[in-house]
């Protein structure tokens, strides 16, 4: 069954031998068994209640279709509750107390898989067809069925329930409910109403309709009210905030999770009522649970939801949830290199969780599990997620929500998507033997180099001492795991892994992927390089030329990247063309011809020292800025700044321009214009251009470029207006709070 759009892996002879050998109670192998299905034909029924419900309906169904695609024989189902010498009995059964459990049963000659009242009887059959049939999904597209004729069942005993009830791992990518059953996940809209899962203060008591005529009903932050948050101590907020649910709820009336949390920023309401019970409580969690806990007395058949983040994480001294307020405690701020409970710089989060523990009914845990800021970069955490996930249950967690950003491309996404699920059904499930098994089904012959890379990676950071950061860009690491000497090595395991993967053009693309990161590690050290060892260019005699080995790079990278439908490389959205094209355009250089080149540029407002540690230089270094905002960028907070250039020399230019960044997930807005003005003196200016940033920014291009064509006289020195946005628009969620402009290189021609 091969399919070369990767949604089936065939399977010959000699992999179904081995499927034998290593499963070798599946077939044949016990003294009794149920000949299921012989010689392509079956006599077995699948049977189901007359009532037909979802869970049971859907479990015949996946069974019918896995048998099939194994067999060639579909086995019928009937929701006749007749007694048969020779059937499937699949039902939802009271004896099951969780509702995700089930039980697997052989008797006589029939087979019987009862389940809890939620997913028990599709979780059920989702085991038979991997333990007793040898079935796996590795990712949305990728499927290993084996094939066979015969399919005989060994006697059956087993029983099986999940130690947490939540068990969400974030996927981006659209893949089916089926791949969700498939994995005992389940989904965000499964659990929450739509449109109330976090960061909600801002849908329940809008700001653009109540702020301007009441600024009460938001934060105060000294001594003027903002509309970053809600002032929780004012009760026309309450009372508007139960308003807007009591609407909303009509509309979902079968939904049972409604989010009342805090929107994603770090400010929070210090009037002097909110600020009192801050004191009191001894958090600003104290605030939020006292409003959440009034919210949550008007729906007693209702879970309220909100958030313990950031400034909120700490527990309240005072007040406790109420028994349906469920507390969202988040690990944002944590170093992802070492298992929680083992880091000494985890301690107050420590605390936290057991304080939390101590007081509240429904923990849900939110752990971060990816480099959000470079998703297609090394991030080596595999060795942490066990003890983590295992930290949290210990801790009384039984939901958790594992934000992996789980997407093709993404750093061996589908690896931690199949290990993730695995560990929240059970924590102490045997990390090394499913990672092995999804190495060996996913690379195939490749496996044993992509496990010395994981390996390789994981025991140089460790050896390093480094963190991780979930914002961190891989120049972090160029000294440690990500030195020259190391990045030798891991090329030459996937040299050797593409060579063992050759002969099976998917997995030969599954090895591509997995080696994208290490080649964005590579692009992106040698722009901060970009004339040093490991930069892009050599240089002779002045004259710069770009390496062609990491010309070829960039083309491969984009390559995979549309072979493999890879549609973003990080959470900001940037596209695999978009990085392709602005790396294409940092690594044309702008020396020869370049009037600018290393010319000193002052500002009337200095730069963030966040970014390019604030320094003009990076202005006029001869390279231009990609997408990375933390790469070659300079950038200014809510202003308005002029940039001065002095050529050194009077001269006469062509061209002149000034390019910014777009960003708008990190708030960073192109300028909404740049004014142009030229000197040959330094005092009396004249203007060349003015150019006005058109629309609203909802969408813009990534690099925006000010041409401005200049005057045919001579020129010393040019001044840049550049106004900024601002303040970011209505249509942000962090909307009125101060936006970024990022500027980089000056070209004059």
């Amino acid at each position: 069954m091969k399919n070369s759009s990767n949604q089936f892996k065939s399977v010959n002879s000699l992999k179904v031998l081995f499927c034998l050998l290593l499963f070798p109670f599946q077939f044949n192998s016990y003294s009794k068994t149920i000949p299921l299905v012989t010689n392509g034909k079956s006599d077995y029924v699948i049977v189901i209640s007359s009532k037909e419900t979802e869970s049971e309906k859907k479990a015949a169904l996946l069974l019918q279709k896995y048998v099939s695609q194994i067999s060639g024989f579909g086995l019928p189902i009937s929701n006749q509750l007749v007694k048969r010498k020779k059937a499937i009995y699949i039902n939802i059964s009271n004896a099951i107390q969780n509702p995700d459990g089930f039980s697997i049963k052989t008797k006589n000659e029939s087979l019987f898989i009862e389940g809890g009242s939620k997913k028990g009887c599709i979780y059920g059959v989702v085991t038979l067809l991997e333990k007793y049939m040898g079935c796996r999904n590795y990712s949305a597209t990728y499927k290993d069925i084996p094939f066979n004729k015969n399919i005989n069942l060994p006697e059956i005993n087993l029983t099986d329930a999940p130690k947490n009830d939540c068990r969400i791992v974030y996927i981006v990518d659209k893949v089916g409910q089926e791949f969700y059953d498939w994995n005992r996940l389940n989904s965000v809209d499964e659990i929450f109403a739509e449109g109330y899962y976090v960061h909600t203060f801002g849908k329940l008591v809008p700001w653009q309709e109540y702020f301007k005529t009441h600024p009460e009903y938001f934060s105060e932050m000294n001594g003027k009210r903002n509309i970053d948050q809600l002032c929780l101590s004012n009760p026309d907020v309450l009372k508007l905030t139960i308003e807007k649910l009591k609407k909303e709820m009509a509309l979902q009336s079968n939904e049972n999770y409604w989010s009342v949390s805090q929107n994603d920023n770090f400010s929070y309401c210090q009037c002097e009522k909110c600020s009192k019970i801050i004191a009191e409580e001894g958090s600003p969690s104290g605030p939020i649970i006292r409003f959440v806990n009034e919210v949550a007395k008007q729906f007693p058949d209702k879970i309220i939801s909100t958030l313990a983040y950031e400034y909120s994480r700490k527990a309240p001294l005072i007040t406790k949830p109420a028994k349906n307020v469920q507390v969202m405690l988040c690990t944002i701020e944590l170093n992802r290199s070492k298992a929680i409970e083992d880091d000494k710089g985890s301690e107050s989060f420590k605390n936290d969780i057991i304080e939390w523990g101590k007081i509240c009914n429904h923990i849900y845990l939110w752990d971060y599990d990816i480099d959000f800021a470079n998703s297609v970069s090394p991030f080596p955490n595999l060795h942490v997620l066990q003890p983590n996930i295992q930290f949290f249950v210990k801790n009384n967690v039984s939901a958790h929500f594992q934000q992996a950003n789980a997407s093709v491309g993404s750093e061996f996404s589908e690896l931690k998507v199949y290990l993730l699920s695995r560990l929240l059904w059970n924590p102490n499930a045997d990390v090394s033997q499913i990672t092995n098994e999804f190495l060996e089904g996913y690379y195939g012959k490749a496996s044993p180099w992509i496990k010395k890379y994981i390996e390789k990676l994981e025991s140089e950071l460790k050896k390093s001492g480094d963190g991780l950061d979930i914002y961190e860009h891989p120049t972090s690491h160029q000294n440690t795991f990500l030195s020259q000497n190391n990045i030798n090595e891991y090329n030459t395991f996937f040299d050797n892994a593409e060579k063992a993967a050759q002969n099976d053009a998917t997995q030969l693309l599954h090895v591509k992927v997995a080696r994208l990161p290490l080649q964005f590690a590579i692009m992106e050290i040698g722009k901060n390089d970009m004339f040093g060892p490991r930069g892009w260019y050599t240089e002779k005699n002045g004259d710069y030329t770009v390496i062609p080995e990491k010309v070829q790079m960039i083309e491969d990278f984009y390559s995979v990247c549309n072979q493999a439908n890879i549609d973003h490389l990080n959470e900001s959205g940037l596209t695999p063309k978009s990085y392709y094209e602005s790396t294409k355009r940092f690594i044309d250089v702008q020396v020869k011809g370049n009037l600018s080149f290393k010319k000193k540029v002052t500002s009337s407002q200095t730069p963030s020292p966040q970014y390019s540690k604030g320094d003009l230089a990076y202005l006029t270094n001869g390279v231009r800025g990609d997408s990375n905002y933390k790469v070659h960028w300079l950038g200014w907070d809510g202003i308005d700044f002029d940039l001065t250039l002095d050529l050194e020399k009077t001269v006469k230019a062509k061209t002149i321009e000034i390019s910014s960044l777009w960003d708008a997930k990190s708030w960073i807005l192109h300028p909404a214009g740049v004014r142009c003005l030229v000197s040959e003196n330094g005092k009396d200016f004249t203007e060349v251009g003015n150019i006005q940033t058109e629309g609203n920014q909802e969408k813009a291009d990534v690099n925006k470029v000010f041409l401005f064509n200049a005057p045919q006289k001579n020129i010393r020195y040019v001044k840049f207006e550049v106004k900024g946005t601002k303040q970011l628009p209505q249509w942000h969620p962090s909307a009125g709070s101060k936006s970024w402009v990022f500027i980089d290189e000056i070209v004059v021609k």
